[in-house]
């Protein structure tokens, strides 16, 4: 989480929050689909910004929570990744999972998943 910019959160924050309607603009099934892209999304962000705000004693416990939170993240950014305004710099995954054991990252980092 440390490579990670305060500007690159905000941009990405921006991002992924302009593609996502505002539920008061929709209608039955989509209103509930834009009423859970902003929930998770609203979770994602407040768990980065609260381990980037976190003391260092604290962050230690946040940091797994935080990674996995930030990836969702740009899981969701990605769905609109040739959209001209996409933040490529901004939309890099902090580690990959392991399938087998997904709260563990992996060891073998493999430099085409970074954008």
């Amino acid at each position: 989480m440390e490579r990670i910019t305060e500007d690159q959160v905000a941009r990405l924050v921006r991002f992924v929050f302009a593609r996502i309607p505002d539920p008061a603009s929709c209608q039955g099934e989509a209103r509930r689909a834009a009423t859970a892209l902003r929930l998770a999304a609203n979770k994602q962000i407040a768990a980065v910004r609260f381990h980037r705000s976190s003391l260092p004693e604290q962050a230690a416990g946040t940091e797994l929570h935080a990674t996995a939170s930030w990836n969702l993240l740009v899981a969701f950014a990605e769905i609109w990744h040739d959209h001209p305004e996409f933040p490529a710099d901004a939309a890099m995954e902090t580690f990959e999972f392991d399938s087998e054991s997904p709260l563990s990252p992996t060891t073998n980092h493999d430099p085409r998943c970074e954008r």
